[in-house]
């Protein structure tokens, strides 16, 4: 063994190895580099971050207080002011720093009752970092009570750093009048496209707001425009199990078309099967689970997204609700709002299903593998398509599922009050006739080689 290893290391000399040095640096772009800023202002504003190290731990590290320093230190630190008037902001952003520290210091958070724009913030269990996310809660809006939520994605924004989004939800309500429930701001990472990091800020920031407020989870509708419909069509697909309506304005759906990518230039193989981690026409039959309706200006480039869906929906025998603002651009006409806005609360009436009689998941990856009572747990082949089509009858105590590519699944009784605790169910699945036992409320199936369960 010792032979070999020295047999080994004797080839590393002959290795085309590449220096760090050697790599050129990648080109900053978002976001942008910033102006210059003078001594002065630099000045003034570290120094005001470093009395704020004087305040106890527990206060300077609350979430509500440091996501606004935080702000203001990054945009010094990577030079992200771009305006002159820039500097008062990070100034405003440092005085209600100070405000919560001193309302902190007493025992007392009244921005925590606050109506109107509210800024707030989260740690995220990423990298423990403080995010931040902006609320609209209308005035008349009674709190002692849930009340729907409204989780709106902003569009893309190269500038937008904490500093600037922050500096926004202080001070500019969203595209949409909201009087019923509380509409939430989540800052997604700044300019991600709602994936990655930026997906899981989305639904931490969700997370956070449910532990902070009433919210009623049987009404939380996933809206977005621009990237943030992009974010819309990606997220309402992958935590069906999460909104009672879905409304995707604009942006993106899939990498190749909207990229206008030739098929003579498509990356390898292997990377166009990853494509299928964010694409969403592979996910379709998920936005079967609820209400969505997609808009777009007649003339906007990014109709594309909705025309891409609609195809997605058509594949499957279903019709993708799509208002088209007449010779609108990039932006809503107020008649296609208040279309869109009528439909998510008639989507509210009903609010999502406690216990769907029926369900459908569609993934290429266990990562996104459960809507309601059904989770996946094994696929034949990872990356292709897989589906569960499962539908419950509450009379018969019956239900029937069939299956694509899915070689072991966890069914969970669909009404665990009802007909499992007394008598059990029968299962019908590709074919295969099950009895389930009474009292018995998840059950555990695995394909056979021959295919039946």
């Amino acid at each position: 063994m010792k032979n070999l290893f020295l047999c080994l290391l004797s080839l590393f000399p002959a290795l085309n190895l590449v220096k760090a040095e050697d790599i050129p640096p990648i080109p900053r772009r978002i976001p942008p580099q910033g102006i210059e800023i003078p001594d002065e202002d630099r000045n003034r504003i570290q120094s005001r971050l470093s009395e704020a190290t004087e305040s106890a731990e527990r206060i300077r590290n609350h979430p509500d207080v440091a996501v606004f320093r935080k702000a203001v230190r990054f945009a010094l630190l990577n030079g992200e002011f771009y305006d002159k008037k820039h500097f008062a902001l990070a100034d405003k952003l440092l005085d209600e720093a100070d405000r919560r520290t001193a309302f902190l210091t007493e025992g007392e958070t009244p921005w925590t009752s606050a109506k109107q724009l509210v800024v707030r913030g989260f740690r995220s269990k990423i990298d423990d970092s403080v995010q931040p996310y902006g609320l609209e809660v209308p005035e008349k809006l009674q709190l002692n009570r849930p009340v729907p939520l409204y989780v709106w994605l902003h569009g893309r924004g190269d500038k937008n750093t904490d500093l600037h989004f922050i500096g926004q939800r202080m001070s500019r309500s969203g595209k949409f009048v909201i009087e019923d429930g509380i509409v939430l701001h989540p800052f997604g990472r700044q300019c991600m496209g709602y994936k990655s990091a930026g997906e899981t800020d989305v639904m931490e920031a969700i997370e956070a707001v449910q532990k902070e407020y009433r919210i009623d989870k049987q009404r939380i509708a996933l809206m977005g425009f621009s990237m943030g419909g992009a974010g819309a069509w990606h997220l309402g697909a992958r935590y069906a199990d999460k909104w009672a309506v879905v409304h995707a304005g604009a942006g993106f759906a899939e990498t190749a078309r909207y990229n206008r990518l030739a098929k003579e230039n498509y990356p390898p193989w292997y990377e166009q099967r990853l494509w299928n981690l964010y694409d969403v026409p592979g996910y379709a039959r998920n936005l079967f689970n609820f209400p969505v309706i997609a808009y777009s200006g007649e003339i906007d480039k990014q109709k594309q997204a909705a025309d891409v869906m609609t195809e997605a929906f058509a594949d499957h025998d279903r019709e993708l609700n799509h208002v088209i603002g007449p010779k609108m651009g990039h932006k809503y006409d107020e008649n296609s709002k208040k279309k869109v806005l009528a439909f998510i609360r008639k989507a509210f009436e009903y609010g999502r299903e406690t216990n769907p009689q029926e369900v459908h998941l569609q993934t290429q990856t266990l990562r996104h593998n459960r809507i309601r009572w059904i989770y996946a747990t094994g696929l034949i082949e990872h990356w292709k398509d897989s589906r569960v089509d499962a539908a419950y009858e509450s009379e018969a105590g019956a239900i029937e599922a069939t299956t694509k590519n899915i070689s072991s699944l966890l069914l969970m009784h669909p009404d665990p009050s009802c007909c499992g605790a007394r008598g059990g169910f029968f299962l019908e699945i590709d074919g295969t006739s099950i009895q389930v036992p009474p009292n018995l409320f998840s059950v555990p199936l695995l394909r056979k080689p021959d295919g039946t369960w």
